[in-house]
């Protein structure tokens, strides 16, 4: 019975954190789901303290406890998710109106204690059980749950397996019931009570859904006049969602001088983000005119003898730039689409409305992630363009700045260049955000990339155009000609764009029509192109330096320099600056002290006490054993899902294989932790063997991966699992070692290093994220394994930990 409420428990919660980092994920944005596994840690922590605190009345009621945090822990579950979905929480407003702050922490507050009490039961269970089992049926469960939401993704809303998974969590309490005499009869009608609720729950919540922030770009074109939702679809990629509204319009770019009408358009949103339109479309490709005043048309308008050359789209979406494609008359169009929903609807239902472009005799739609595709593909193009690949809410105001994106890398664009023909032609659309940034690091990017592949002077292979909403960055391997620079110059001066930078341009030629005060691009891009550029870069007041595959994190642009902007102008100026990171400080400092005093406190009760029989020494070196592979462990995880989403196509998939992966395999290395290192100390020999492991990966794994991004899906996942398995084999050994050591001579402090084991990797993971922007991933798997090498020492004190 308890083996089987820690497997399901374990369940619920992974199953719990995965499920809410999709709804976060549509509802917000990306950066906050991943604090959802900062909050389950600071429940397992606060979970273990609280027991230790009251260990001498708990344990002489053991079963009572046990048998009511069964029945507690799907109640506080389902709360966990209906209460915050009635609580109205804007991230932008954090600088502007205070109670966001407050509403922030109910949030997770909310969710913790559904954590608290999950963990309390896992806690609890290792009391009177052999710890290297219980641990495997925790981390086994866990592992299970990671893996049970991937395929529910693909054909049920998460707020539906949310509800399944508040029944699923009942059901140990419900066995229970069944098992036990008429003395549980109150903890059946308990059990009852929370079945009729989820049922409840079940049926009211997705009508109502959680309420996606008025931020959003769905919510926006939602409160059109006859705005409707026309199509729905769910898969791990996120909530595919298409909009039609009277007046509904997206023309990034858009000149003023259009002669052209803009037809009225359907929108695809993905997780309620940026939309992609559906242009009404006949086959008239004089209809649709007013796509060549868009400032992202530039490459196409310059490109002569279209019909024999080939373009590459990156990201289909609803068509537009397959639009720009027939518009200007390519002979071959390659759009590379990821979502198979997106594909799904273009040839379905949307078909006859967009007159059947992915269907066209010219144009090849292929469902592949862009950058194992680039990296794979022996084919070279003439124009590969890149378009808004977000909305300007979240380019604009820093939401995703913890976010991940290997599309907006050095080496991507690299990739991108080696695929271009000798005068082909690489196109970057981006949103103009003030204050000047994003365009700027993307520039920047480019003359490094330029570099990569070989240009010795890349000032003669640029080409930049503004329009009031959009900046297209032109790149290309060869010098641009005379005829297409002209071209350029023709363009711009008909839409009324200006040319930020061509080969040769003069003070004269830039901000003539769309004035800046400075003229900052301009300016900006001559510094980057000079000696001076490394001072230019370390001197602006956002931190523009080039985004790679170690540290893709292009929209983070934070620099300290930003705090002395946010103390001059007010906490006005953090939604037009770098908020995503304020989240991170927000959380960090009172999980610190949360952290220090759940630590301390049962210490100090336990001396006072006498139950803990342990000196000072051993108080502190045992402290340290468990901070360090709590730590640890997830400055190994986080990494790895960050790594991984760039090998395995989307952060989803990552975070599904890594997490089921090492959780499942740590559970089977604590299941046999007592046998495999019989005859030597096993904390030292596992910590020590997982240092040189976490070591080879750093400097082995993206050789591998690099020769590997060819492969299937399915070959993928399986490549990345047989990685996975000696590291969390060994991984699940220190925890369950150090914890069987503990109840041999002092297992009153069970609950204590439980405590501290979880309050660090709380820590852990919110310096991962704030180190791997910073430094980059593999600092952060060195630094994993510096903290189980020293781990791996302090178990060898004298006195035992």
């Amino acid at each position: 019975m308890i083996r089987f409420s820690v497997f399901v428990t374990s369940f619920s919660i992974l199953a719990y954190e995965i499920v809410f980092t999709r709804i976060f994920a549509w509802s917000q944005w990306v950066n906050l789901s991943s604090l959802i596994i900062t909050m389950a840690l600071l429940g397992f922590g606060a979970a273990g303290s609280f027991i230790s605190l009251f260990q001498d009345w708990i344990e002489k009621r053991l079963e009572k406890v046990f048998s009511a945090g069964l029945v507690l822990f799907p109640l506080f579950l389902a709360a966990g998710f209906i209460i915050p979905s009635h609580l109205t929480f804007n991230p932008y407003e954090l600088g502007l109106e205070p109670a966001q702050i407050g509403i922030l922490v109910l949030y997770f507050l909310f969710m913790a204690m559904a954590f608290f009490l999950g963990a309390g039961v896992i806690c609890l269970s290792f009391i009177g059980q052999d710890v290297g089992r219980m641990v495997f049926y925790n981390l086994t469960g866990s592992g299970v749950g990671a893996l049970a939401v991937a395929p529910l993704s693909f054909y049920v809303h998460p707020v539906w397996i949310m509800a399944g998974i508040g029944v699923a969590a009942c059901l140990p309490a419900l066995v229970l019931m069944v098992r036990s005499g008429t003395g549980c009869r109150r903890l059946g009608a308990g059990a009852a009570a929370i079945l009729v609720m989820a049922g409840l729950w079940q049926g009211m919540t997705l009508p109502r859904a959680w309420t996606v922030s008025q931020y959003k770009p769905v919510s926006m074109a939602l409160t059109l006049p006859e705005a409707r939702m026309v199509y729905e679809a769910f898969s791990p990629l996120g909530i595919v969602q298409v909009v039609e509204a009277k007046g509904l319009r997206a023309t990034a770019g858009l000149s003023l001088a259009s002669p052209f009408p803009v037809p009225v358009q359907k929108g695809i949103f993905v997780n309620a983000g940026a939309m992609s339109p559906i242009t009404p479309f006949s086959g008239d490709t004089g209809a649709v005119r007013y796509l060549e005043y868009l400032s992202s048309y530039l490459p196409f308008h310059v490109t002569d003898r279209a019909d024999e050359k080939k373009v590459l789209i990156i990201g289909a979406g609803g068509g537009e730039s397959i639009l720009k494609s027939l518009v200007k008359g390519f002979g071959s169009i390659d759009a590379l689409e990821m979502d198979s929903h997106v594909i799904r609807l273009m040839k379905g239902p949307f078909a006859d409305f967009s007159g059947h472009i992915y269907e066209n005799g010219r144009v090849n739609v292929i469902h592949r992630e862009a950058r194992s595709f680039i990296q794979q593909t022996g084919e070279t193009w003439d124009l590969i363009e890149i378009s808004l690949m977000d909305g300007y809410t979240g380019s604009a105001s820093g939401v995703h700045a913890l976010n991940e994106n290997y599309l907006y890398t050095r080496e991507a664009l690299a990739g991108a260049l080696r695929c271009l023909t000798h005068t082909g032609l690489l196109a970057v659309t981006r949103w103009i955000v003030t204050p000047a940034r994003d365009n700027l690091k993307m520039f920047h990017m480019a003359v490094e990339a330029l570099g990569d592949v070989g240009v010795k002077e890349p000032e003669n292979c640029l080409l930049a155009v503004r329009s009031l909403q959009a900046l297209t960055l032109v790149v290309s391997r060869s010098p641009l000609s005379r005829r297409m620079i002209e071209a350029s110059r023709e363009f711009a001066r008909e839409r009324g764009f200006d040319l930020d930078y061509f080969p040769g341009i003069q003070p004269e030629d830039a901000d003539r029509f769309i004035l800046l005060n400075p003229p900052v691009y301009h300016r900006a891009m001559q510094e980057l192109l000079s000696d001076r550029a490394g001072a230019f870069i370390d001197a602006y007041a956002f931190d523009i330096t080039a985004a790679t595959d170690n540290r893709p994190y292009f929209h983070n642009f934070f620099k300290p320099a930003l705090v002395k902007t946010i103390r001059t102008y007010g906490p006005s100026q953090i939604p037009v600056t770098e908020w995503g990171w304020l989240i991170l400080v927000i959380l960090l400092v009172p999980v610190l002290l949360t952290a220090f005093g759940c630590i301390l406190l049962p210490v100090i009760a336990a001396r006072h006490q006498g139950r803990y029989q342990m000196g000072a020494g051993r108080r502190i070196v045992t402290a340290a054993y468990f901070s360090l592979i709590g730590a640890a462990y997830f400055f190994i995880e986080i990494p790895l899902i960050q790594k991984m989403s760039l090998f395995l196509g989307h952060p989803s998939y990552s975070f599904t294989v890594v997490i089921a992966g090492l959780l499942t395999f740590s559970g089977l290395g604590s299941l046999f932790s007592d046998r495999v290192f019989a005859k030597t100390n096993p904390m030292a020999a596992s910590c020590l063997i997982i240092s040189v492991l976490v070591s080879a990966c750093v400097f082995g794994a993206d050789f591998i991966f690099s020769r590997a991004m060819a492969w299937s899906a399915g070959l993928k996942i399986l490549l990345v699992l047989l990685l996975l398995f000696l590291p969390g084999f060994f991984m699940g050994m220190p925890f369950a070692c150090g914890l069987a050591r503990i109840k041999q001579d002092q297992a009153t402090a069970l609950p204590w290093v439980w405590a501290i084991n979880g309050f660090a990797g709380v820590v852990s993971i919110l310096l991962a994220a704030l180190l791997a922007i910073l430094s980059g991933f593999n600092t952060v798997l060195l630094l994993a394994a510096v903290f189980y090498a020293l781990a791996g020492m302090f178990s060898y004190y004298p006195d035992g930990i």
